[in-house]
């Protein structure tokens, strides 16, 4: 029997999903009823998110920050409430437009993992620091959503059409090169060499071991190769013919595409249309090929819809550059001290307290710190270097995918955070 707290959630998910679509209506349409009506459907939705929070606090008699489901929801939830602190701020509903759909894709992401309230916490997990520590981690991954959000619309405003022809098409040729011969090279390489994992890769229909599983994980091991080299190759190309920061463009849909296509990967495996081994370093990269296969698809969807079909609806848009990067820095600097305080430190003091070590190199803190260096580098290279403008919109997109990948490193790697 569903829960109250979690008939509450889905409450909200439809409610952010009515939101989502009118937001997207408003792109074209562009009247004012529309995106009152989209900034209602959110503000509605996280009325029952909050009521579902306190529930499921109250039913478990501890906070609810215990389990993957309960942080992704709150994580979607600190998005929500920026989304509509900053349509109400700069009364530019546009951005809204493009915060509700990772807002909808954290809700998915959320529905999709177990709900299960936990009764009775591990004792590593009995501890005022828990509250401290999640809260905090989780409200400013909640705004590294944000930054994400408006660097996808700055990358994809800032691009103009170069008049020069053949430009675009012969970068599409080499990301498409990139993604799919790339991969096959690295699979013949390491079969060559004698590499040949065991996989439990199972396809609906199928059983046992399958070849499938090597050639996923062969793929997903080229696809950070494969990236490297689209982007020396695209630099030395290509970018010093285009005036147009084709390549702003570019990154942003193959950014958007990768998080729909590992959307798809991980519904993919909880509808067991294949199962993915868990907590194995080696799996992620199984994941990865997965991801990698869909990438394709889902790339070229968004590229024709975005570049062709939207190209004059992003050019029509009355968005100032100037504005989407001040948001995107001021979400980042709110985040960033809510998640050092949250994640390192915070986790420091109860990793002490509860298994007596500050340190242990555990993957989530490995993770963790990785994230704070980065985004610590993000500030430095602001004030100091002054990266703004497109360098600052890409490395918050990147940002936000080193939080997922950090989020959901416990299915691969296991460590002593796997019970959550």
């Amino acid at each position: 029997m569903t829960t109250l707290d979690v008939q509450l959630f889905y409450v909200a998910f439809w409610l952010y999903f009515a939101g989502f679509i009118t937001f997207s209506l408003y792109i074209p349409i562009r009247r004012k009823k529309i995106s009152d009506l989209a900034l209602a459907f959110m503000a509605l939705g996280l009325l029952p998110q909050t009521a579902a929070i306190f529930v499921r606090w109250t039913t478990s008699d501890h906070v609810p920050l215990s389990n993957m489901y309960e942080y992704m929801s709150l994580m979607s939830w600190m998005a929500v409430v920026s989304l509509i602190v900053l349509v109400w701020r700069y009364k530019r509903p546009l951005v809204g437009s493009f915060i509700a759909p990772l807002v909808f894709m954290l809700m998915v992401t959320a529905s999709l993992l177990p709900k299960e309230v936990s009764q009775q916490l591990v004792p590593a997990l009995q501890s005022y620091w828990l509250t401290i520590h999640v809260t905090l981690a989780a409200l400013g991954s909640g705004t590294f959503v944000v930054a994400c959000a408006v660097s996808f619309v700055y990358l994809m405003k800032v691009h103009r059409r170069d008049p020069r022809a053949g430009i675009p098409a012969q970068a599409l040729r080499l990301w498409l090169g990139a993604y799919l011969v790339f991969p096959l090279l690295f699979f013949v390489l390491l079969k060559i060499f004698g590499f040949n994992p065991t996989s439990r890769m199972v396809f609906a229909g199928g059983g046992g071991q399958t070849t499938w599983g090597a050639f996923m994980i062969a793929w997903g091991m080229a696809l950070p190769l494969a990236s490297v080299l689209l982007a020396l190759v695209y630099h030395y190309t290509i970018r010093r013919r285009d005036v147009s920061q084709f390549g702003s463009n570019l990154f942003a849909v193959t950014s958007l595409a990768l998080l729909l296509a590992g959307l798809l990967a991980g519904i993919g495996n909880v509808l067991e249309i294949f199962t993915i081994t868990p907590r194995s370093p080696l799996r992620i990269f199984e994941f990865f090929g997965v991801t990698a296969v869909l990438l394709v698809p889902s790339f070229l969807l968004l590229y024709h819809f975005m570049y062709n079909l939207g190209a004059n609806v992003i050019a029509k848009m009355d968005f100032n550059l100037d504005l989407l990067d001040e948001i995107n820095y001021k979400a980042i600097t709110l985040g960033y001290p809510l998640y050092t305080v949250g994640a390192l430190f915070a986790g420091a003091i109860w990793a002490e307290q509860a298994w007596g070590q500050f340190w242990s190199w555990d993957p989530k803190e490995v993770g963790a710190l990785i994230i704070w260096l980065f985004y610590s580098g993000f500030l430095h290279a602001r004030y100091n270097r002054q990266w703004r403008g497109t360098r600052a919109a890409i490395l918050a997109v990147f940002g936000f995918l080193m939080v997922l990948v950090s989020f959901f490193g416990n299915y691969f790697f296991g460590g002593q955070h796997a019970y959550t």
